[in-house]
C-alpha cells in the first residue's frame, strides 16, 4: 500500500479544521466561563489559582505520553485522549445543573476533580500534536501555517466568547455555565472526529528507540536557552491569568457578561496582528518577534497595575488599550515561540524534546498560578506607595517580563534579524510594500 503524501495541502486543511472545532470546546473549559463558574460558587483566589494551574501542571505528563506513541501512533493516541476527556466535559455540565442539590462546596470540589481528569488526559495525549504537525507542514511554510492556525483559533474564540458573554448576561449562574459546558462537550466529540480525518505520520521518523537521554537533551544549547526563557515568561504570565478577574469583579464590580466579553477584544487584536506577523516571521526569524512580544506584555501588566490602583480610570478606551497589548503580545509570542521550538528541536527524538518543553510550561504556568493566587489572598487589604495588592503583584510580573525580554534577544537562531532590524521590517518595510502593492493596483485600474 502506498504511503499518503504527508505534505499534501488537504492534510493541513483538516488540521486547521480541527484547531477551529477544538477551540470551541476548550474555550469554555479552560477560559473565562470556568473561572466565572468557580467564582460564582464562592471560590477563593487560591482555588482559582489551582484551577488555572491544572492545565500547565499536567502538560508535564507529555513525557509519559511520548512513551506511548510507538504503541498507538500520533492519531491513535490523540483521538483516544480527546474522546475520553470530552466525556468529562459532559460531567462538568452535569455538576452545573446539580448545584442546587449538592451545594456550592461540593460543586467546587467536583469541578476541580473533573477539570484535573480533563487536563491529565490532555497532557498525556497532546504530546503527539506538535511532532505530528511538524511532519505535515514543510519548514519553509511553517510561519504562514502557524499564523493561519492562530488566526482561525482567534476567530473561533471571538465567536465563542461573544456567545458566552451574551448567554451569561441572559442566564447568569451555574445553570447558564452548565449549558456552555454541554456545548463544549458536543464540540469536543466533533474535534475528535475531525482529528481522525488527518493522516497519521510514522513515529519511527523520529529516530531510534530505547532509553531517553534526558540529560543530553537538556544540554542542547539552543533548546536549553529556550527552556529557561519559557519558564520565566510562563511564570510571569500566570499572574496575568489569576489577577484580572478579581480586579474587575472585586475592585470595579463588573458583571459576568462584561468580564466574559473582554477576551474577545484581545482575540480581535490577535486576529488583526497575525496576517502581518505571519507574512514577516519567515523572513525575520522568531527571536526579535519574541523580544517585542514580551516587551508588549510588560506594557500590558503595567496598564493593569494602573487600573487596579485607580491611576487609570475604568473606561472602554482603557480596557481596549489593555486588551490590544494582550492581543498583539499573544499573537507574536505564540507564533514566534512555536516556530522557534520547531526549529531548534532536532528530528531525532522530536516528540521527547517537545514533551520536555512541556515541563517548562508546567513549571512556569503550573506552579506559578497557585503562588500568585495565594499571594493575593495573603496580601488582601494591603496598600502602600499608592498601590494595592493587585497593582503590586502586576508590577512584580512586569519586572519579571522585562527580564524575559532581555533573555529573548539572546536566544539562538542563526538567521534571525536583530530587534531593531525587525522593528524596521514591521513598521517601515512591510507597510511600504503594502502601499506599493496598493498603488500598483490603483494604477492598473
Amino acid at each position: 500500500m502506498s504511503q499518503p503524501d504527508l505534505h499534501h495541502p488537504a492534510n493541513r486543511r483538516w488540521s486547521l479544521a480541527f484547531e477551529v472545532v477544538n477551540a470551541c470546546s476548550w474555550s469554555a473549559v479552560l477560559g473565562a466561563p470556568i473561572i466565572l463558574f468557580l467564582k460564582g460558587l464562592g471560590a477563593s483566589a487560591t482555588v482559582l489559582g489551582v484551577a488555572l494551574a491544572l492545565l500547565p501542571l499536567t502538560q508535564a505528563l507529555q513525557i509519559l505520553g511520548a512513551r506511548l506513541l510507538p504503541r498507538f501512533g500520533y492519531r491513535g493516541l490523540m483521538v483516544r485522549g480527546w474522546t475520553l476527556r470530552t466525556v468529562l466535559v459532559g460531567l462538568i455540565a452535569a455538576v452545573g445543573v446539580a448545584v442546587p442539590w449538592i451545594g456550592a462546596v461540593a460543586a467546587i470540589w467536583a469541578t476541580l476533580a473533573l477539570l484535573a481528569g480533563f487536563t491529565i488526559l490532555r497532557g498525556i495525549t497532546s504530546c503527539a500534536w506538535l511532532p505530528w504537525i511538524s511532519q505535515l507542514v514543510p519548514e519553509e511554510v511553517r510561519g504562514r501555517y502557524l499564523a493561519w492556525a492562530s488566526a482561525m483559533i482567534q476567530m473561533s474564540l471571538i465567536a465563542c466568547n461573544l456567545a458566552y458573554a451574551a448567554w451569561l448576561g441572559a442566564f447568569p449562574g451555574s445553570a447558564g455555565c452548565a449549558a456552555i459546558y454541554a456545548w463544549a462537550c458536543v464540540m469536543g466529540f466533533a474535534a475528535a472526529w475531525t482529528m481522525s480525518r488527518i493522516p497519521d505520520a510514522p513515529v519511527a521518523a523520529e529516530g531510534g528507540v530505547g532509553p531517553v537521554p534526558w540529560r543530553e537533551m537538556l544540554r542542547h544549547p539552543p533548546f536549553a536557552a529556550l527552556i529557561r526563557f519559557n519558564i520565566l515568561v510562563f511564570a510571569s504570565l500566570a499572574a496575568l491569568g489569576v489577577l484580572w478577574v478579581p480586579v474587575l469583579r472585586d475592585i470595579h464590580h463588573q458583571s459576568d457578561g462584561v468580564i466574559a466579553v473582554l477576551p474577545v477584544w484581545a482575540a480581535v487584536a490577535q486576529l488583526m496582528a497575525l496576517p502581518v506577523l505571519g507574512m514577516i516571521v519567515d523572513r525575520t526569524g522568531s527571536r526579535p518577534m519574541l523580544a517585542c512580544a514580551v516587551s508588549m506584555w510588560v506594557v500590558h501588566a503595567l496598564l493593569w497595575a494602573a487600573l487596579a490602583s485607580g491611576h487609570l480610570p475604568l473606561t472602554w478606551w482603557a480596557l481596549g488599550l489593555i486588551q490590544a497589548t494582550a492581543g498583539f503580545g499573544g499573537a507574536a509570542f505564540t507564533l514566534a515561540n512555536q516556530r522557534l521550538l520547531m526549529a531548534v528541536v532536532p528530528g531525532q527524538g522530536r516528540s521527547h524534546f517537545f514533551a520536555l518543553h512541556s515541563v517548562a510550561f508546567a513549571l512556569g504556568q503550573g506552579i506559578a498560578p497557585v503562588l500568585w493566587g495565594a499571594s493575593l489572598d495573603l496580601t488582601q487589604g494591603w496598600s502602600g506607595f499608592g498601590l494595592n495588592a493587585h497593582a503590586a503583584l502586576y508590577i512584580l510580573a512586569a519586572a519579571l517580563l522585562a527580564v524575559g525580554a532581555v533573555m529573548a534577544g539572546r536566544l539562538h537562531e542563526p538567521r534571525a534579524l536583530s530587534t531593531p532590524d525587525f522593528l524596521r521590517e514591521l513598521l517601515v518595510r512591510t507597510p511600504g510594500r503594502a502601499l506599493a502593492r496598493l498603488a500598483a493596483l490603483v494604477e492598473s485600474r
